[in-house]
């Protein structure tokens, strides 16, 4: 990334290029689904164009047509695909006022002309390829962010079971830094302790036997909590179901090490799935940051609590105040 960027056009031009892969993922979905790809796209176009004007110092006028930009723009850049982004404003007009669905062939013609678009304009005005920026700086967890870059680095040599597995740590990472103490279940959204294979149910001095009615009711029971912490962070559920159906499970040792069963479907992981579930990953942090207060809430009681100034004492409610008590 440019070292004359700032740190808020970095960021900006990451949301684009979210706001961009967002349309992507939702191109691919079934009709009517994907139509929503086309405001995707629109929305990353026209957040691109106020970043590029704001960039070159050109004052942009409230209320201004789309097609308006090309225009106004012209002075200070020849920007390209203005016949491709009038389809893609009319696609968006249509669905929008008049509920005409696009096509799947807009809905290409538009993810092509994006691409074209953003690949031509943004090295001539930010001095970057839109390919190097990262989505990462929008992640505002720090642990996770790190597992993220850590993963990008064995996609970038094209080890791709290596990176997944990196994701899987990401997502946990993320799950940690918003519930809380998973372990011992502390925190408003952890919905209790986590429940491991060495917590099955005993019945008298041996254990139950696996698929027995307890052994039962400790999987539903996992698996709910697991929905209930996605569902409390916004995170769509089903798409967790694809993540962990996509990645590897890893498991951690006593030693420390971290580790992975490299089977077959692992093996043959490839660029599109390690995009999905990075993408997931990243979409999962933004819309779990809303938790980020009250983790920080949480740790600040903590640290209040373990540290007081003065003992506790325990106070017994007294209803209404009397105001010549103060």
């Amino acid at each position: 990334m440019s070292a004359s960027l700032t740190p808020l056009t970095v960021q900006r031009l990451a949301y684009v290029r979210y706001l961009y892969q967002e349309g992507i993922e939702q191109s691919r979905q079934p009709s009517p689904l994907r139509a929503r790809s086309i405001t995707s796209f629109h929305d990353a176009v026209e957040n691109f164009i106020g970043l590029t004007a704001e960039h070159l110092r050109v004052e942009l006028k409230p209320r201004m047509e789309f097609l308006q930009y090309w225009e106004v723009l012209k002075p200070s850049i020849e920007m390209p695909g203005k016949t491709e982004m009038k389809r893609l404003n009319d696609a968006r007009i249509a669905l929008k006022h008049h509920g005409t669905f696009p096509s799947a062939h807009q809905i290409e013609q538009a993810r092509d002309a994006l691409v074209a678009f953003f690949s031509t304009v943004t090295p001539k005005v930010f001095g970057v390829d839109f390919d190097s920026v990262d989505m990462i700086d929008l992640v505002t967890q720090a642990e996770v962010a790190q597992y993220l870059r850590d993963a990008q680095t064995h996609a970038d040599i094209g080890d791709y079971s290596m990176a997944c597995a990196g994701l899987t740590l990401a997502f946990r990472a993320l799950l940690e830094h918003c519930v809380g103490d998973t372990h011992r279940g502390h925190g408003p959204l952890a919905f209790g302790p986590n429940l491991y294979w060495f917590d099955r149910p005993k019945i008298g001095h041996g254990e139950e036997p696996q698929g027995g009615r307890l052994d039962k009711l400790s999987s539903i029971a996992a698996a709910t909590q697991e929905a209930l912490r996605a569902a409390s962070l916004g995170i769509d559920y089903q798409s967790l179901a694809r993540f962990q159906a996509t990645v590897p499970r890893v498991d951690g040792y006593y030693d420390g090490t971290r580790r992975y069963i490299e089977t077959e479907s692992v093996r043959r992981l490839t660029a599109d799935d390690y995009d999905w579930a990075r993408h997931f990953v990243i979409e999962s942090a933004l819309r779990a940051s809303r938790a980020d207060d009250i983790a920080n809430l949480r740790r600040t009681r903590t640290e209040l609590n373990e540290h007081p100034q003065q003992p506790a004492e325990e106070r017994s409610w007294a209803g209404p105040a009397d105001p010549s008590d103060v």
